[in-house]
């Protein structure tokens, strides 16, 4: 059975709005996470300003290798850029009202070996946090790596040194999403070493 049988957007929007008037608790927390999966299709309802403001607030606060914070990221949401960076982007389905290209600054982490080597995965998980945000919002996404990176880079006026790593859609859900499957956590997860160790106990 998936885990994720029981969690609606609404129920999980519901969850997130409690953080107006009290921090969540961490079983509400989690169940964000537990419950976002990959949304492709989205209605035409544009998100607000305060809204991407505030997922941009959460993708910021990523960790990132040496604080070197060695990405940047551009917004779309312009109708025409929006087609137009469709263009070069099959893996984009349906249309977001939102693109967030997230780009690793090979610049800011030039004189750092270890910040280049990281630069990438620092990238994603600020995309896991936009997309966490989103998902509390009432929004889905889902991180695409299908594009064309040199029209991608003309059209949106890239510097040399800023390379588009993920490409993000955004939009309110069309329908509810699918529920992914995951692998039992037996056969993903070891305790003290590779297949081995017991997984902690329920009380």
């Amino acid at each position: 059975m998936s885990p994720y049988v029981g969690y609606t957007r609404d129920v999980v929007v519901d969850i997130a709005s409690q953080a107006s008037a009290s921090a969540l608790s961490p079983e509400q927390f989690v169940d964000v996470q537990r419950s976002r999966s990959a949304v492709r299709s989205y209605t035409a309802e544009p998100i607000s300003d305060e809204t991407v403001r505030t997922l941009v607030t959460a993708m910021l606060a990523a960790p990132s290798g040496g604080n070197k914070q060695a990405w940047s990221f551009v917004v779309v949401r312009d109708p025409g850029n929006l087609r137009r960076v469709r263009a070069f982007a099959p893996g984009v389905i349906g249309a977001p009202t939102l693109l967030l290209v997230a780009c690793a600054d090979n610049l800011r982490g030039k004189d750092d070996p270890i910040v280049r080597r990281v630069g990438k995965m620092c990238v994603a998980m600020a995309v896991q946090n936009f997309l966490l945000a989103a998902h509390a919002h009432g929004l889905g996404g889902c991180p695409i790596s299908s594009f064309r990176t040199a029209p991608l880079a003309l059209l949106l006026d890239l510097p040399p040194h800023v390379e588009p790593a993920l490409l993000v859609p955004v939009g309110r859900p069309a329908r509810e999403p699918e529920r992914s499957i995951r692998l039992p956590q037996e056969e993903v997860v070891s305790y003290e070493a590779f297949g081995q160790g017991t997984p902690p106990t329920t009380p």
